[in-house]
């Protein structure tokens, strides 16, 4: 895997001009070329100064996948028939975006913090990639921005769990070197395929679902991860949106891949992953503070989730974090 300048992500799909000028590059993206047709993109900086702007003009474009944690960008484009319209990106959401013969003006917000990760892959490579079962999305992106009816395809929802631990597993990355690469191509590639997985969902949720009802399930999936070790039952956060409890499952299948249940259960698993990876806490101490009825309930889910006894789990990642912080202490023949 080859990490590339920022410059060169016109060049890889279009060898056109650069996007940005050098001095600006620490500010925004380090992208990484995971293999031919797909690349990892890492934003990770505080908050900038000043709104950042910049002007863009393409033909040919990847299919990118962007997940947004920290910040804000607002993009506004024209596409090949003059039509002009504004698309966000922001904080806790996620885009599939497919923009050829698009020009426009991206704007990134300062105040806040950027943090995000993104994948780009080929047409080519998505094609390749996704079965003939699978290709509601991609059909949808081609008829869309066929040469005839040259629109740009853009949809935003909020982003699953699944993706989500995904994202800050790449963001928050302690390795260096060859160790680094070989994490990033992995958890690109893991991204990559719980992405296509969920291909059908969002092409569902730009077709069979009300305006009403993506809102309502983003407002039970925020009611949601407000207390995670007591949260409401499910016809409790069903009726405080207006939906009955049946429907809000379905919804949450098809947005965020998953029942109520077991996104709950996957965010209680992500709490109690990040708390023994900080050290402070034992095992008994985290299982309640993430919801758990018990340290043996835990225990049981987090070898069904990671493999690992959450103590053994705890103990090599603080070695492994002892062995990065004194890199002498390894001994690699």
């Amino acid at each position: 895997m080859v990490k590339i300048s920022i410059n060169n992500w016109k060049q890889a799909f279009t060898n056109g001009e650069a996007w940005i000028s050098e001095k600006e590059e620490q500010c925004l993206w380090n992208e990484y070329q995971i293999r031919s047709g797909i690349k990892l993109l890492v934003q990770d900086c505080p908050a900038i100064t000043a709104d950042h702007t910049f002007q863009f003009e393409q033909q040919d474009a990847p299919v990118e996948f962007l997940y947004c944690l920290s910040g804000r960008t607002t993009v506004c484009l024209s596409d090949s028939n003059g039509k002009e319209q504004t698309m966000t990106t922001q904080s806790g959401s996620y885009t599939c975006s497919y923009l050829p013969y698009c020009c426009g003006v991206s704007k990134t917000c300062s105040g806040t913090p950027l943090k995000a990760v993104g994948l780009q892959v080929s047409m080519e490579a998505l094609s390749s990639l996704i079965s003939k079962e699978q290709t509601s999305l991609l059909s949808l992106m081609e008829q869309e921005t066929s040469l005839q009816n040259s629109c740009p395809f853009f949809t935003e929802a909020a982003i699953p769990l699944s993706l989500q631990i995904s994202a800050k597993q790449i963001l928050e990355c302690p390795l260096e070197g060859n160790f680094q690469k070989v994490f990033l191509e992995y958890k690109a590639l893991e991204l990559l395929y719980t992405q296509l997985s969920l291909l059908d969902s969002i092409a569902a949720l730009s077709k069979g679902i009300t305006e009403f009802e993506e809102k309502a399930t983003r407002k039970a999936y925020t009611k949601l991860m407000e207390d995670i070790s007591t949260p409401p039952s499910l016809p409790e956060l069903a009726k405080s949106v207006g939906l009955s409890h049946t429907r809000l499952n379905k919804l949450f299948r098809m947005i965020y891949g998953n029942t109520v249940f077991g996104i709950l259960r996957k965010e209680r698993l992500e709490c109690a992953r990040r708390l023994l990876e900080d050290g402070r806490r034992n095992v008994s101490e985290i299982a309640y503070e993430c919801g758990f009825s018990s340290p043996s309930h835990l225990s049981r889910a987090f070898v069904e989730q990671f493999g690992s006894q959450p103590k053994k789990y705890q103990t090599e990642h603080m070695m492994r974090q002892t062995a990065l912080e004194h890199p002498s202490h390894l001994n690699i023949n």
